[in-house]
């Protein structure tokens, strides 16, 4: 009898082992992005009339930028900084047309500064930049009376040096 009940045992061990490894899990999908993921710029006419194209950037893809040792994007030249998010080329502007160009900054607060940047060909050209909040309190660098062009949010670090230790710890 007590043979039965090990086997018995040893049975529904196994098989509930098997029903954990191949049952598929199913999740609820979340609408909202995570708190770490970059959220797009906003561009918006300088007057009601005026009409333009606008389109989103990956950092990857900009011409001006490269890749450092800690993954991080950088622009050309400047790699104690780097892009605080994708970037947006506006086109299409004629005339006296003109947008502004706003970018989320959650880093602001956080002892990181930063500035809005259009790409000239061959530099990052800073641009006359605002911080402001959104309604719902986020920080975002804004450039007002930007023309065709691409633009950026470059930043950099501006608080304490990290601490770095040994890699082995001293001996007591």
């Amino acid at each position: 009898m007590q043979r039965i009940i090990k086997s018995a045992f040893i049975l529904f061990v196994v098989l509930g082992l098997v029903v954990v490894v191949t049952v598929p899990v199913f999740a609820k999908s979340d609408p909202t992005p995570s708190a770490t993921a970059l959220r797009d710029p906003i561009v918006s006419p300088m007057k009601a009339t005026d009409t333009y194209t606008s389109t989103v950037v990956e950092v990857g893809y900009l011409k001006g930028a490269l890749q450092k040792e800690d993954q991080s994007m950088a622009p050309v030249g400047r790699t104690d900084e780097q892009f605080g998010s994708n970037a947006v080329v506006v086109s299409d502007l004629t005339g006296k047309e003109k947008v502004k160009a706003c970018f989320y900054f959650s880093g602001y607060n956080y002892k990181w500064a930063g500035n809005i940047y259009r790409w000239s060909g061959t530099q990052w050209v800073k641009q006359v930049t605002t911080i402001t909040n959104d309604p719902e309190g986020t920080p975002m660098a804004c450039a007002s009376g930007l023309g065709n062009g691409t633009y950026a949010l470059i930043i950099y670090y501006w608080g304490p040096q990290e601490m770095s230790f040994p890699a082995t710890p001293p001996p007591f």
